[in-house]
This record gives structure tokens, sequence and C-alpha cells, in this order.
């Protein structure tokens, strides 16, 4: 007699069981499900996020500590100045992002405004259990941001890439400035990862020698397409969520040294954001 198979709720509960309590932009917000999963299963002691920006992602590895019951710190690493993708911040999102974390997750959020460079400095070697690289995306400052953080990944780390799925057909010329695709491939063949497709793709890498086999499982798990399409169809029930609230997009200016290019293409990616929900700003 053949065994019943679990439903995708059983087998991933804390993606089906939590929901979202910040979305402010859409450009990330179609990996919260997979976050929420891979959080309570990994039960890292401390996050560190680079490229917090408006803090949907941030938020929601907070939630997931939060309600994981975690003795853990996340911790979002940003300048909110802007980069050559996005163009420059207001400082109302700094402000914003801040003050709802500091609200909602007391003892849980530390937002750490400094290059990433200098930031690495302020955390020990071996310290880090779950690193995501989510700042400028051109391959230099990628590999330099992996390479950079390395030796503060503890034995149980593991490594989050965005946007590993941004191409000039879905984003445009935009795209031609995006290395995230091609590092993660030249890294991934050296330890058991994942990837996701949709919403600018995600890049899983589990690098620690002794990282919790229920978080390894997802490995395994994954290479049933039935994994990463239940993903995807959660990301975009997250997407339309978004979209039903109508919260307006951040507001970019241009990037000095970049001109009128880098506010064409910020006006363009949002009008993608708008169109494609949550598959939308690689950034």
């Amino acid at each position: 007699m053949d065994t019943p198979v679990a439903s995708p709720e059983a087998r991933y509960p804390w993606a089906a069981r939590l929901s979202p309590r910040l979305l402010k932009s859409p450009w990330w917000i179609g990996h919260i499900p997979f976050a929420y999963e891979l959080i309570a299963r990994q039960r890292p002691r401390s996050i560190v996020e680079l490229g917090t920006y408006s803090g949907s992602s941030f938020a929601a590895f907070c939630q997931a500590v939060q309600e994981a019951g975690i003795e853990g710190m996340c911790h979002g690493v940003d300048l909110w100045a802007g980069d050559i993708h996005m163009g420059t911040f207001d400082e109302a999102l700094y402000n914003e992002i801040s003050g709802y974390v500091n609200a909602t997750y007391p003892g849980i959020a530390v937002l750490v405004r400094k290059d990433f460079n200098e930031a690495a400095k302020d955390f020990a070697p071996g310290s880090v259990d779950l690193l995501h690289i989510d700042g400028t995306h051109t391959y230099e400052a990628v590999s330099n941001d992996y390479h950079t953080w390395f030796a503060n990944l503890s034995d149980r780390g593991i490594v989050l890439f965005h946007d590993t799925n941004v191409t000039v057909q879905n984003a445009g010329e935009a795209a031609l400035k995006f290395g995230v695709r091609a590092f993660f491939d030249e890294v991934k063949g050296r330890y058991p990862h994942l990837e996701f497709e949709h919403c600018w793709g995600l890049g899983v890498l589990f690098v620690g020698k002794n990282v919790p086999a229920e978080a390894l499982e997802l490995v395994e798990a994954a290479k049933d397409p039935s994994f990463r399409k239940y993903f995807a169809q959660k990301g975009a029930a997250v997407s339309r969520q978004f979209e039903a609230m109508g919260v307006p997009l951040p507001k970019h200016g241009a990037y000095p040294g970049t001109g009128s290019l880098a506010a064409r293409a910020v006006g363009k990616l949002r009008r993608i954001a708008r169109r494609l929900l949550g598959n939308a700003r690689p950034a």
C-alpha cells in the first residue's frame, strides 16, 4: 500500500502559517514564505542583511525569528543613500523602517548604517548564521560582499543571493549591470544549494559544515518541481496582497555621477513593478 504524500502545507508549516506584517515594496516579497520556512528550520542566532532598503525582507526575517521563538538577532546593514541601480534615497525611507522595527521588534532588530565593508569589522569571525546579500548587484560588488563577509559566517552558515534571475528579457537594459547570476553560478557548485526563478530569482547557498539537518532537507526537497511551484504560488499570493494594499512605491532621485540614465532606469523599473506585481524591481 502506498504511503500518503503529505501536503505542502504539512511539509512546510512555517510558510503556510505566517503572513507578512510589513510590505513596503514589491521587489523581494515573493520570497517571504520561503524565508519563513528556512529561518524556522535553521534557527539562526544571527542574521545579517546587506541592503535593507524599505525593509520588507528584513521585517520578514524579524517576524520569523519572533514567531518561531528563536533567540537571535537580525542586523540590517545599509547606508540608505542609494546605488547605481536605484538612484538616491530620501531620508524618510530610513526613518520609516527604523521607526517600525524599533517599535515592533525590540531586542531582535538592529539597523547598522554603515558601508558593508566597514560593518563587517563589527562582527566576529564565525558569528553570522544567515547572510542575505542584496546590495549593489554588479558582479564586482556581489563578489566583494561575499568574500568580505565569508569569514564571519558560522559553521551553520547559509547565504542568500537575491536577483539571480534578472535578464534583459525581464528587466531591460538595467539587467546589463547585474552580475548576481554569474557570481552565484561560480560558487554554487562548491556547496549544497537551491534556487528559485520567481520574483527575480533567489539563490540559496548552504556553506556551513554543520547546517541543521532540517534546513538541509530543503535542498533535497527542491529537486522536486512541486517545491518551486509551491513557493512561487505562495510568493504570488503575497504579491497580490501587496498590490491590493495600494502602497506607493518609494521615491528615488538620480544617483550622483549617473544623471538622467539612473532616473530613467528607476522610472522603467517602477513601471515594471506595477505591471508584474511582485516579480518586479531588480535591486
